[in-house]
């Protein structure tokens, strides 16, 4: 027994920071090394703990975040389920609300308030200034894997995972990484082996079988683009975070002209559904949704009624 909302399941929900769910085609960075992404680096091996939730879930493959692409707004998206930004409670303050369930949100400022992550119950909302002294691993060191320790009645979670937003006008890949946040490529594959850990920690705790597992994105990010090109880049290996326009075209640096390609790395979003709880649909493979439909989803998982713009993908 979790608790006495009758909810269905637990549900983890960690979103992480710019992190791009696929890339357009054909487009790389180092011989055969597509820009950091789930897809590519999942289909070449890089990433085995994200292949292993995928294996053991749901994976939609490309999902889009088709509203404003800039951090305020794909957050906003992700804890609501509409490209409405006046919605005025989110998620997880109506599941505490409506529902009466035992939530923690781990976040930072400013997705602690109203009509983001807000709860009226355990919350950890950091200040901005925390995550750069930081990372996500002391986020889940100090504050998340004490909280789950402690309290094996728990049914809802957001983790918040900030840092790879961070890590951005870098290059997307370096053979040689001195150091974590010196590429996408190396954070990454540093977030595969934090994920793996999480996994690990909901196996042996005996949560695994009865949590719903949500691994999401906000946006994607520029790179190899009009938009990177018009920012002086003269490669595709070099990252450039998530302005306007959000709409791009892939860029030919050889012949320094666009391919006419689309681009859109911005709106790349990650979307990927595991744990025990969704077992039934093991395996799944769905080629697009929105990034309103991952609330919707959860909901409809869990057991419960939201009225959102997104719909459920299951």
């Amino acid at each position: 027994m979790i608790g006495m909302s009758n909810i269905k399941c637990r549900l983890f929900y960690i979103i992480i920071d710019q992190l791009a769910g696929h890339w357009a085609d054909n487009v790389f960075v180092h011989d055969n090394i597509p820009p950091a992404n789930v897809l590519g680096y999942v289909e070449r091996k890089f990433l085995p703990n994200f292949e292993y939730i995928i294996r053991n879930g749901v994976w939609v493959k490309r999902p889009w975040n088709r509203g404003t692409c800039d951090t305020l707004h794909g957050m906003k998206y992700l804890c609501t389920g509409s490209y409405d930004m006046n919605i005025e409670v989110g998620f997880f303050e109506y599941l505490t609300i409506k529902y009466k369930v035992n939530c923690a949100v781990f976040t930072t400022s400013p997705w602690g308030k109203r009509g983001y992550f807000y709860i009226p119950g355990y919350m950890v909302s950091l200040p901005g200034y925390y995550a750069p002294y930081y990372d996500d691993y002391l986020v889940w060191k100090l504050f998340v894997m004490p909280y789950l320790e402690s309290n094996e009645n728990w049914e809802a979670l957001h983790f918040y995972m900030a840092i790879n937003d961070m890590v951005s006008h870098c290059p997307s890949y370096q053979k040689t990484n001195p150091h974590v946040k010196s590429s996408k490529h190396a954070y990454l594959i540093y977030l595969d082996k934090l994920l793996g850990e999480i996994v690990s920690f909901l196996k042996v705790k005996g949560y695994w079988d009865d949590t719903l597992l949500v691994v999401a994105s906000d946006h994607g990010y520029h790179l190899g683009c009009s938009v990177a090109r018009g920012m002086g880049v003269t490669t595709a290996n070099w990252c450039c975070d998530h302005p306007a326009p959000y709409d791009c075209e892939v860029w030919d640096f050889e012949k320094d002209k666009s391919t006419g390609i689309y681009s859109g790395g911005p709106r790349r979003i990650t979307f990927i559904l595991s744990g025990g709880a969704i077992s039934d649909y093991k395996g799944l493979i769905i080629e697009e949704a929105e990034i309103i439909d991952v609330i919707p989803t959860i909901a409809k998982i869990l057991g419960v009624e939201y009225k959102a713009e997104g719909k459920s993908i299951i």
